[in-house]
């Protein structure tokens, strides 16, 4: 038991920090960007005969390959090692509640600015759906990936129409990326959020303005914890 008394913790003023990600969630989300990126790169060698001649189509393929082997065991392995984190981050983004709803009627000028929106929790309503559709795009690209793999193998695993479907999913996850960058390193209300990815913790007046509940709901349970 802390030695410290209750009412001075409850009433000393809180660390112009907030933590928002574990380090588990930072390496996942590192081993994502690495092997994304190397996927992306040794893709497009595949695909480009002018890139082709910097990195040659066999070593581009082997490569290509490692890198999803890679996320897939990383992947696993958090599944395996954090269950409660998982299932608590797809608790998350599987809920649209009353106020994700507002934030969406929004449109697209929530993206960019949170001006006049509803307080949110962990994640926002945009968040959530960018996260559900980069699951469900890798999802395709792992199943159109595992196909063409397969088909080099065996000709039964080859079906029309395979490439054209894994190009156009890498295609919406590029741009889905691209925007994700744009928000983290270069819009001025979201890139803040960079810091958390970093070192774990974001500015809590920040976490305020834009994450109220969750912010909120933090600071509730650290209170009970120290009482």
């Amino acid at each position: 038991m802390s030695t410290t008394s209750p009412v001075r913790e409850r009433t000393a003023p809180a660390s112009p920090r907030i933590r928002r990600f574990t380090g588990a969630q930072r390496v996942l989300h590192l081993i994502l960007a690495v092997t994304f990126f190397g996927m992306l790169w040794t893709g497009l060698c595949l695909w480009s005969p002018a890139l082709a001649e910097v990195m040659n189509r066999p070593l581009a393929k082997q490569w290509h390959f490692w890198f999803a082997i890679a996320l897939g065991v990383a992947f696993v392995g958090i599944l395996i090692l954090r269950p409660r984190d998982v299932s608590a981050f797809a608790k998350e983004v599987d809920t649209l509640d009353r106020a994700d709803r507002e934030w969406l009627k929004g449109g697209v000028r929530r993206i960019v600015s949170h001006d006049g929106a509803p307080e949110q929790g962990w994640l926002n309503a945009g968040q959530k759906l960018n996260t559900a559709i980069t699951i469900a795009l890798l999802i395709v690209l792992t199943f159109t990936g595992l196909l063409l793999w397969l088909g080099e193998q065996n000709t039964t695993f080859r079906f029309t129409g395979t490439v054209d479907v894994h190009d156009i999913a890498t295609i919406l996850i590029v741009a889905l990326t691209c925007g994700h960058l744009y928000l983290a390193l270069f819009n001025r209300t979201t890139r803040a959020s960079m810091s958390g990815m970093i070192d774990g913790t974001v500015d809590r007046e920040w976490a305020r303005a834009n994450h109220g509940r969750w912010v909120a709901e933090v600071e509730a349970q650290t209170d009970l914890d120290q009482s």
